[in-house]
């Protein structure tokens, strides 16, 4: 006997459909399966066998065969394990007389284009459903398809439910699944049969999604003087540029880099949609969590490595570039990385995604994110303090040369956070974050105006839109003129000043760039021309 069943999976940033078919025939007994399978989904054939048993149903001893189709794409992970049990189940005839009942109503429904389940899932041995990656984009594209109800683990009920439109069947054991799948019964979970405490309107769950990511202890007021490096934040906040900054040890860079997240603005739905997307994908949602509304910030340690940082593997997962996009990437101890790493960056700084191109794929990840840097001026990390730095000439250049022109080039502000006197240390009422993210975000809706895009910011504009967007009045482009000149600037630094220039001028409230803008982006902006 024959079943199939619809189900989905991944590869890279593109999700599709999969069909799990089911084939039981007389013949020596055994159990294939076939369709272009990683060693992860051949274990589903062991884990359904034992989890079939355990849940009180009984695998027939006949040749059974499954396969997943298209079987010309590689298909990973574990979501195979509940859809291939159920289409077993009913092959094999285990469905009671209501699945016949629930079978004949699904194919009038599916005639309409709207009664197929799509299914994912992992098993266990007992027979109990677990969470599995990559279930948002999968409903996403099967939504897109035309299919409108799944069955999924109940770990993953929130992160299935965010996605509008579906009607979600969440359940925790290969019992209630066949229950779902029969129509006796919905899930305990289901989005249709909540707890009463459960209950809110879907205003109130996207409204209290946000106050939770929201939630940040840190802010701005903590840091003390620092005034330069706290401006450079704000205008990095402000049109998404790329930031380094360059201190002593002690002196707040960390402090300052890591606050940068409490100053910029939620996530628009599409940005919140594309996060959501790679965290789902690359397992980062945490448990009871939905849609991801805060931007990602993330630090690695100077120890990644290079597949860890832009993506890849055997199996193709996003790397560190991907899951901070549209958000904040911060490298602390810029040098540290290394040189052959840091050059990794330059193609996702430049272009905002990263391609991963291997022998068996290829595969595009977007990786549009704010890279913020802290590093020391030398080895010791005293320069130009002389009675402090023990440090030659020779090993200040090598150690700054760690960090390639290359890289320096694609960043727009460099700020300098020197030592912390006592007196700034006794102030109080400094600037908090609320202060300084209202600032941010009268900028950003004058930038939402002005390119009439929720998502678009300053640091985003090509060339042909800098030349239409940032124009300057007679003074300060004189100013430009003399400093490109004088200094042998190349054009991609000219571009970057007049973007940064055009961030400042939106601070200050003001359609035209003057010269007191595009003074303090070239000041911003000087740190990086030694590159």
């Amino acid at each position: 006997m024959y079943k199939s069943i619809l189900s989905g999976a991944f590869h890279g940033m593109e999700s599709f459909l999969v069909q799990v078919e089911a084939d039981i025939s007389d013949g020596l007994p055994c159990m294939d399966m076939i369709g272009y399978l990683s060693s992860e989904v051949k274990e589903t054939r062991e884990r359904v066998r034992v989890g079939i048993k355990n849940s009180g149903y009984q695998l027939p001893v006949k040749r059974i065969t499954i396969n997943l189709s298209p079987a010309d794409v590689r298909k990973g992970g574990s979501a195979f394990d509940l859809p291939v049990a159920l289409a077993l189940l009913a092959a094999s005839g285990q469905m009671d007389e209501a699945a016949k009942m629930a079978d004949a109503a699904r194919e009038n429904e599916e005639a309409r284009g709207t009664g197929e389940y799509l299914v994912l899932g992992e098993m266990g041995l007992d027979g109990t459903i677990k969470p599995v990656k990559g279930v948002f984009p999968i409903l996403m594209h099967a939504l897109d398809m035309g299919i409108g109800k799944c069955i999924v683990p109940i770990e993953n009920r929130e992160e299935a439910e965010a996605v509008d439109g579906m009607q979600v069947r969440a359940v925790s054991s290969l019992a209630e699944a066949v229950s779902v799948w029969t129509g006796r019964q919905n899930a305990g979970g289901s989005s249709d049969d909540r707890n009463a405490e459960e209950e809110k309107t879907e205003n109130d769950k996207t409204v209290g999604s946000l106050v939770i990511n929201r939630e940040n202890k840190k802010d701005f007021a903590d840091v003390c003087g620092q005034e330069m490096a706290k401006r450079a934040a704000e205008i990095a906040a402000a049109g998404f540029h790329n930031l380094l900054l360059v201190g002593p040890p002690g002196s707040g860079k960390s402090m300052i880099a890591e606050r940068i997240p409490t100053i910029m603005p939620l996530m628009s739905r599409e940005e919140s949609i594309a996060v959501t997307k790679i965290c789902s994908m690359a397992g980062k949602l945490q448990k009871g969590e939905g849609m991801v509304w805060q931007r990602p910030f993330l630090q690695p340690h100077h120890t990644i490595t290079a597949q860890a940082l832009v993506g890849g593997g055997n199996t193709p997962m996003p790397g560190i570039v991907t899951l901070a996009h549209r958000g904040v990437l911060f490298l602390d101890e810029l040098p540290e990385f290394g040189r052959e790493k840091l050059d990794l960056l330059r193609q996702p700084v430049e272009d905002k995604k990263v391609q991963i191109i291997r022998a068996r794929y290829a595969c595009t990840y977007p990786s549009d994110f704010l890279l913020a840097g802290a590093m020391n001026p030398c080895p010791c990390g005293y320069y130009p303090d002389l009675h402090k730095c023990n440090c030659t000439d020779q090993e200040r250049e090598r150690y700054q040369k760690r960090v390639s022109g290359a890289l320096l080039n694609r960043l727009d502000i460099c700020a300098e956070v020197g030592r912390i006197e006592w007196g700034q240390l006794q102030k109080q009422g400094n600037e908090s974050s609320a202060v300084i993210s209202k600032r941010v975000q009268k900028a950003i809706n004058r930038q939402k105006i002005r390119y009439g895009m929720d998502n678009k910011f300053n640091a985003d504009l090509s060339n042909e839109e800098t030349i239409l967007y940032c124009g300057m009045n007679a003074g300060a482009e004189r100013i430009l003129e003399r400093t490109y000149t004088k200094y042998q600037l190349n054009p991609r630094s000219l571009f970057r000043i007049r973007r940064l220039a055009r961030t400042i001028a939106d601070l200050a409230e003001s359609d035209e760039i003057k010269e007191v803008h595009v003074s303090e982006a070239i000041a911003l902006n000087k740190g990086l021309w030694h590159a």
